[in-house]
């Protein structure tokens, strides 16, 4: 048996273990490609993310790509973050294997996490479904594994500048790692011989707003100095404000700074104006809004001095410790020394309370401190009643703004703020009014009539309410069969206030097509006076994105356009008088010819290629300057001039009848205008 084994099994063994010729050694010989199997991930702005299989190593990794890899500033950029990121080594950061450049562009690849993002699981706990995240110290865990990496990070002189939950992934097995460096930046000062290379003093970031007094970082989470607002320098205070506005996603599950545009968002993050964290959740402890308001100062010298101090906080929180932040009192920090030691600290009140009784029997003084609570009862019923007062007289403020909001078609904002005027003083029946239509806009019926009753006014939505509030229920939207129906009330009682209101919160709603289609013909024909049996021009292709009303002369109103998911629309030859129902449509090429539309100061969609305006009173096209336009018909309107192709840079093509200009306007266009008389 053992010659056996010597003759021919041994050989086997000899042949497996000879390094010369075996399959993992052929494998790496190979001149064949490393990545494989590639699959889109996720895409920004600068860089696409795509999932593939490394032959050598046989894993899957994560591969970066360049978009524009023409560019050599964004390369540069690219391939900085690249470096930089390889550069830092710690467990809480991503790490970077390799980096290349091939026919197609940089790339990099890194470590893949298989998981989610933390501001997917901050969505989730905010829609209420259940995880283990949903225990504040499991988040806190989160929290400190990110300080780990940023304090590393410091550590070598590198700040990161975009810590926000997108940025922050958290593996199956509950890895933390905070990703894109990409506007990460170098303190020249402190950081190694090796990152100098790094800094932002380089002249490709010259070229890529990353210098002091441009915007460089994320809305929401950035910090004041961030904002090009403020002239003040970043540096790792940057990085602590960032960790604060993350505390305090953690805590509400909404960002700090939030706004109606990009420009609010940026002033109220300059002025570090955001809605306290126990404003959004009561129960939020005391000790952590203190250290997240701490982390969020305005001035960088008020916050903490490096992420170690704002770590110790949290770490101070988490072993029932008062935090520096909240400059707890005497009681604050009894209570938590008794519940941090319950069995000696209920003896020593025990021994405390006797003491306490042989003094009250010892020397009692009954009748003064009696007295004295009498005093202080009345002093608190005084305070009471001045608060009181205070809180009423800011009531009107909150009806005020409820009122502008309504105007203009913030119903959310106006809800919010009329239920506050209302709070404060409940004998308000204008606010009462005002709160009872909005709920009635939202199809909250049973709200309404409680509303409309407090209001005193026997406003005829309240017999609406009482109609329709069969079709309410809890936590579900109304069909839009059902806003049909009543919008057709609203029509023929000519409650056009209501009925405008009422068809802003549809559109803007999540409605699937079909539903959309159905509800803007309907619309169209309650809104619009017409005679009996005449046809609506409406044909929609979902392929192209294209939308035909031409011809339907009758139509005059179409607000139920907005938001309409249309990439052309050919609406000439109708009554429409402007081009408010065309906003929030991403229109490339809008045709409005032969219209009663007299201006543009309304069409807010920029990124128009094609317009044509002929047989309309436009005088100019000054509203749409700077726009991507190529293609222009302006015949038959009130436009005099050629001059605006130097406002328009992609100008291609513009029709005009002849003689509509005469020939010295017409010599001024560049030999890349193509002119097209009629």
């Amino acid at each position: 048996m053992e010659d056996f084994f010597e003759d021919n099994l041994g050989g086997l063994f000899d042949e497996a273990f000879d390094n010369k010729s075996t399959e993992l050694t052929d494998s790496l010989n190979e001149n064949r490609e490393v990545y494989s199997d590639f699959s889109l991930y996720s895409e920004g702005g600068l860089k696409r993310i795509e999932l593939c299989h490394n032959s050598q190593t046989n894993r899957k990794v994560a591969m970066a790509t360049l978009k524009d890899h023409q560019d050599p500033h964004k390369v540069e950029v690219f391939l900085r973050e690249a470096k930089l990121n390889a550069a830092l080594q710690h467990p809480n950061i991503v790490p970077v294997y390799n980096i290349g450049i091939s026919e197609k562009g940089p790339w990099f690849t890194m470590k893949f996490i298989a998981g989610k993002s933390l501001q997917d699981i901050l969505d989730d706990l905010k829609s209420e479904v259940a995880s283990e995240y949903t225990d504040l110290n499991t988040r806190l865990d989160i929290f400190l594994k990110v300080c780990d990496a940023i304090a590393y990070a410091h550590s070598q002189g590198v700040i990161h500048l975009d810590i926000k939950p997108d940025n922050i992934r958290i593996s199956k097995y509950g890895d933390v790692v905070l990703c894109d460096w990409g506007l990460a930046d170098v303190e020249a000062t402190c950081c190694d011989e090796h990152l100098l290379e790094y800094c932002s003093v380089l002249n490709h970031d010259v070229q890529n707003h990353t210098l002091f007094g441009t915007i460089k970082g994320s809305p929401g989470y950035m910090a004041p100095e961030q904002t090009a607002l403020l002239k003040m320098r970043k540096g790792f205070h940057t990085d602590c404000f960032s960790l604060g506005c993350l505390l305090y996603s953690l805590l509400t599950f909404e960002r700090p700074f939030t706004g109606k545009s990009l420009e609010d968002i940026l002033d109220n993050t300059a002025k570090c104006k955001y809605l306290k964290p126990s404003k959004i959740n009561s129960d939020i402890p005391f000790s952590l809004e203190a250290v997240c308001i701490k982390a969020m100062s305005l001035k960088p010298e008020n916050r903490y001095k490096d992420v170690e101090e704002l770590q110790k906080e949290i770490l101070a929180y988490r072993n029932g410790f008062a935090t520096n932040a909240e400059d707890a009192s005497f009681w604050k920090a009894v209570k938590l020394l008794y519940l941090r030691h319950r069995t000696l600290s209920l003896v020593s009140i025990l021994a405390f309370l006797l003491l306490l009784f042989s003094a009250i029997i010892t020397f009692s003084h009954l009748s003064l401190s009696q007295k004295n609570a009498l005093q202080l009862a009345e002093k608190m019923s005084l305070e009471a009643e001045y608060h009181r007062k205070i809180n009423k007289d800011s009531a009107p403020l909150f009806f005020e703004r409820a009122e502008v909001a309504f105007k203009t078609h913030y119903l959310d904002d106006a809800l919010n703020f009329v239920t506050s005027a209302v709070e404060l003083d409940e004998s308000m029946k204008s606010a009462w009014l005002l709160k009872g239509k909005l709920h009635f806009i939202n199809g909250e019926f049973s709200e309404t009539i409680k509303a409309i009753k407090k209001s005193e006014s026997d406003h005829h939505i309240i017999n609406l309410s009482e109609t329709f509030k069969k079709y309410q229920k809890p936590g579900k939207e109304l069909s839009v069969s059902v806003y049909l129906e009543i919008l057709d009330i609203l029509n023929k009682e000519k409650d056009y206030d209501i009925f405008g209101k009422m068809v802003h919160k549809i559109v803007y709603s999540n409605i699937s097509l079909d539903n959309r289609i159905n509800f803007c013909k309907k619309v169209i024909l309650m809104r619009n006076p017409h005679k009996k049996k005449r046809a609506l021009k409406f044909n929609f292709n979902e392929e192209t994105g294209h939308l035909d009303i031409s011809g339907t002369t009758w139509l005059r109103y179409c607000l139920c356009l907005q938001n309409f998911p249309a990439k052309s629309i050919n609406a000439s030859k109708t009554g429409i008088f402007n081009t408010i129902g065309f906003k929030s449509q991403k229109l490339t090429s809008l045709d409005i010819s032969s219209t009663n539309i007299i201006e543009l100061k309304t069409l807010e969609n920029k990124n128009l290629k094609v317009l044509k305006v002929a047989n309309c009173g436009i005088p100019n096209l000054s509203p749409l300057y700077g726009s991507p336009l190529e293609i222009l018909d302006i015949r038959n309107t009130g436009i005099r001039s050629l001059n605006f192709f130097n406002e328009f840079k992609n100008l291609k093509e513009v029709h005009v009848n002849k003689g509509q200009f005469n020939s010295s306007f017409i010599s001024k266009l560049p030999p890349k205008i193509k002119l097209i008389q009629h």
